[in-house]
């Protein structure tokens, strides 16, 4: 009885590896298509973050290729979600700019804007609201307190990733919305609920 019930649970642990690992690879050539270099990213087990060969230590968002090697060819990203759950990670700067807002904040906008523009994409992970917008127009903007604009060449988590303490999921999909959001407005907004808020 006993070796049946393991039997059965390693079963369902490969299913769900299975599962997990399609949904990643088919995110990540889903990005490709948009135009957006990824990379592969740590395995996170929700607690710890390591790289899938060597078992190292990993921050949640080094990558465990050279960051010269992102890429949107299909047949390189399909290999590297060939095997290994490993995060869907892109570099910010060339084809998207990254806000990260506290979370409240980020759900606050979202329904001030009644979740149309100025907002593209957005994203939320246990670290926050991430929202996607169009690069080099968010210079001069005020930023409300932990409100940041990701700095260019810094790589940003993409769903489905799990990271530590969960996963990150799209509120707003690249596939629904497919224009970035405007920086400044979002900046704008997300600094005038911070002050009605304190």
């Amino acid at each position: 009885m006993t070796a049946v019930a393991r039997g059965s649970r390693s079963r369902c642990l490969a299913a769900d590896h299975g599962v997990a690992l399609r949904s990643l690879r088919t995110a990540a050539e889903h990005y490709a298509a948009l135009g957006w270099p990824v990379l592969p990213g740590p395995v996170c087990d929700g607690l710890t973050t390591w790289h899938p060969v060597s078992f190292e230590l990993l921050g949640g968002r080094e990558a465990t290729v050279p960051r010269s090697s992102a890429t949107v060819d299909r047949r390189v990203v399909a290999g590297w979600w060939s095997v290994h759950r490993q995060a869907i990670l892109a570099p910010v700067g060339e084809h998207f700019d990254v806000l990260r807002a506290p979370t409240h904040l980020g759900w606050r906008s979202l329904a001030a804007f009644d979740g149309g523009r100025p907002l593209g994409p957005m994203a939320l992970s246990p670290h926050g609201a991430f929202f996607f917008v169009t690069p080099g127009r968010c210079g001069n903007c005020e930023l409300a307190p932990g409100v940041e604009v990701v700095s260019p060449g810094e790589l940003v988590v993409l769903p489905p990733s799990r990271v530590v303490a969960g996963v990150v999921w799209w509120r707003i999909s690249p596939l629904e919305r497919d224009t970035l959001g405007d920086g400044a407005e979002i900046l704008r907004k997300l600094a005038e609920l911070s002050r009605e808020s304190s």
